[in-house]
């Protein structure tokens, strides 16, 4: 039976360290595209679950009819994953799908609250609920989010049944918003 060689096996020694520089450059470059994120608070650690708060620049998304890039000032996302203590069958570090997740920013001597619904989507580092939010301009924000339970069934029986959900999640962070700078500025 011929040997078989993996492609690194194959290549010549003086060829090995190149391939590793070439990989090493393409990793660097690849994290380089990545948008920048600004933390809004601290995660919060409730119901199983850690809900991180983030902004970055305006991205344009398909299918379009939500907000245009060009028209927002930042895109808010809630990043919320399983933690190991999670009674309701994820894995710790799983994404928690089919959540309803309101948001409500208010900026400190603004005018209205601005409100809406974040929804699922995903992005080259990973799922998440987010959207393209116009702001009150730069200044001090107030940023609550409510979490409504998974829209989908559970099992409950003994066997193979998981907790019930909490009825709704209430997180709060402050952040100061300044501007995300110039896009492709990252």
């Amino acid at each position: 039976m011929p040997q078989r060689h993996s492609l690194t096996t194959a290549l010549p020694r003086a060829l090995k360290p190149c391939l590793l520089a070439l990989s090493l450059a393409a990793t660097f470059v690849a994290g380089q595209a990545s948008a920048l994120e600004y933390p809004i608070g601290t995660p919060v650690k409730e119901g199983g679950m850690e809900i991180a708060a983030v902004y970055l620049q305006p991205v344009v998304m398909a299918p379009a009819g939500k907000l245009p890039a060009n028209q927002a000032d930042i895109h808010l996302e809630a990043d919320i994953h399983a933690l190991m203590e999670n009674d309701n069958g994820f894995a710790p570090g799983d994404w928690i799908p089919y959540l309803g997740i309101h948001y409500t920013l208010t900026r400190q001597g603004g005018e209205a609250p601005i409100e809406g619904e974040l929804v699922p989507m995903i992005a080259n580092d990973g799922t998440h609920y987010g959207k393209n939010v116009k702001l009150d301009g730069p200044g001090k924000y107030h940023l609550t989010f409510e979490i409504q339970h998974p829209d989908m069934p559970r099992h409950i029986d003994k066997e193979t049944g998981v907790a019930e959900w909490p009825q709704t999640i209430t997180t709060d962070y402050d952040f100061v918003y300044a501007g995300v700078g110039k896009k492709g500025g990252y």
